[in-house]
């Protein structure tokens, strides 16, 4: 390669270098303000991250997350630090609720509706059992039964919470909790901004066209989770059901 060809590769990959860092940069984070009205699914990047109880490294930890373990965690509020970073408060099935500084963190599904609701439905219910009983109140039955599941070398413990309109169930394995499913006729006001008794045209608006229909049934799907909506016979929504894909 002779000086002159290496001078403008050296001047591509330098300009290349820089858009890049400039993309980064100029990455779009969800504001406090958003995550309040629409919590965010968001992950891990290092290994050891404290968790802690107040925006600043002087709060006590409440237990380390490590990014390979792949959890993921809902975003519900953001605030600057004494440290003048910015600080997320999250929900997690392994440490319970609360607060991971921003770099340390990454955000998906910021523009997809259905994510965003089904992190929005762990918000409101909770991501553990004692949180959704913390929010919806002592169930009418909570059992417990420890089982291995098909595909995997370790035995869970399934807990169902049982209310009068729904049901709750988590999965937990040794290191933390998991929401699997919720399914509801009553009780809440719905998953989010879908809420009991809307009709077919605000589902539509609020979600897009479903991805199946039978009977009745409107079903809906992003990465590990499906929502299922329900209309009876008058064409409103009656029930809801998210279900979700064990990591």
């Amino acid at each position: 390669m002779n000086g002159r060809k290496g001078w403008i590769l050296l001047c591509i990959l330098s300009a290349g270098i820089l858009f890049f860092t400039a993309a980064q940069a100029g990455a779009s984070v969800p504001s406090g303000e958003e995550l309040r009205l629409s919590p965010a699914p968001a992950f891990v990047t290092g290994a050891g991250v404290n968790v802690r109880t107040g925006p600043s490294t002087a709060s006590r930890s409440l237990g380390k997350l490590d990014g390979q373990a792949s959890e993921e965690l809902v975003a519900t509020d953001a605030e600057t630090g004494e440290d003048g970073k910015i600080w997320y408060l999250v929900l997690s099935g392994k440490v319970g609720e609360g607060w991971i500084r921003g770099d340390f963190l990454r955000f998906e599904g910021l523009d997809d509706p259905l994510w965003r609701l089904a992190a929005r439905i762990r918000r409101d219910l909770g991501v553990t059992p004692d949180m959704t009983e913390n929010r919806l109140g002592k169930p009418e039955n909570r059992q417990s039964r420890t089982f291995l599941p098909e595909d995997r070398k370790e035995k869970v413990t399934e807990t169902v919470l049982t209310y009068p309109e729904g049901n709750v169930v988590f999965w937990i394995p040794k290191n933390g909790s998991f929401l699997v499913s919720a399914d509801f006729t009553g009780r809440i006001g719905g998953f989010g901004n879908i809420t009991f008794g809307a009709g077919v045209d605000a589902v539509e608006k609020l979600l897009g066209p479903p991805h199946g229909v039978r009977n009745r049934v409107w079903t809906y799907h992003s990465g590990m989770s499906r929502i299922h909506i329900r209309f009876g016979m008058d064409g409103r929504v009656d029930r809801l059901i998210l279900e979700r894909d064990p990591y």
